[in-house]
């Protein structure tokens, strides 16, 4: 099995443009967090939920657990696409793509439980 080079996966215009956004749209997440919530020894609400409202809360620091996932999806994604970028250039990009839209939607649930937080 032989790897596509790294230095060329990188090089590619979709993969140039949607992984930079992707690791910009986490760090802003995680900027966002350290901003915003503070330690704290009372309990903060961890999800939301639009039919039942707010259905778990726990310590301020398992926040974090939200960009850390999105990281997680980031790198996943992109060592699966440079997998498969010498087989199907269309399937990184894919992998790419549905990385940046997960990342949109954390910071989005990172806003919302922000503004219940703050």
């Amino acid at each position: 099995m032989q790897f596509y080079p790294l230095k060329l996966y990188f090089k590619h215009l979709p993969n140039l443009i949607i992984l930079p956004l992707s690791l910009l749209t986490n760090i802003i997440t995680w900027l966002w967090l350290i901003k915003d919530i503070k330690s704290q020894a009372e309990p903060i609400f961890l999800h939301y939920n639009a039919l039942f409202g707010v259905d778990y809360i726990g310590e301020w620091w398992r926040l974090f657990y939200i960009p850390l996932t999105g990281l997680t999806i980031l790198v996943v994604n992109a060592i699966l696409g440079w997998i498969f970028f010498s087989k199907d250039k269309f399937i990184a990009q894919i992998l790419n793509a549905i990385s940046l839209v997960c990342q949109i939607f954390l910071l989005v649930a990172v806003g919302v439980l922000i503004f219940l937080n703050v």
